[in-house]
């Protein structure tokens, strides 16, 4: 999924998108009394690959009503968080089309990573995020 289709998702489900500087984050997900927003330091993202793995983590908050107040724990946090990244690993990096990439020898995180325009990073943790479920079985 590109840049373009995860705005045209912020659109379609009426989520408006601000930029908005952020102390700690590259991006939230606000919902208050049924409305919902998504702020990004634009400030922050590097390149376009930035920005999009930030914008699919912040939908997953909201398809996954993966929300938490300032005041819950740690625990809390964690465990919201971990739902909004499957979102955007399963959005970003869908497992039959990872599994058609490995099988046309796309097997390096780097190589896997351009393939999918998203950040070393991401694709790393997407990796051991399908390995966690035992539905990746080669060694990246």
């Amino acid at each position: 999924m590109n840049l373009d289709k995860l705005y045209e998702i912020t659109e379609k489900e009426k989520i408006k998108v601000y930029d908005w500087h952020i102390e700690d984050a590259n991006g939230i997900y606000l919902n208050y009394d049924k409305i919902n927003a998504i702020a990004l330091d634009y400030d922050k993202f590097g390149t376009f690959i930035d920005e999009k793995c930030t914008l699919a983590e912040e939908l997953g908050h909201y398809y996954y009503d993966a929300t938490y107040s300032l005041y819950s724990d740690s625990n809390s946090i964690s465990k919201q968080e971990y739902r909004a990244k499957k979102y955007s690993y399963n959005i970003l990096i869908p497992l039959e089309k990872l599994k058609e990439a490995v099988l046309d020898g796309i097997t390096e995180i780097n190589q896997l990573a351009d393939y999918f325009d998203v950040t070393y990073k991401f694709m790393q943790k997407a990796l051991d995020y399908y390995k966690s479920k035992s539905l990746l079985i080669f060694n990246y």
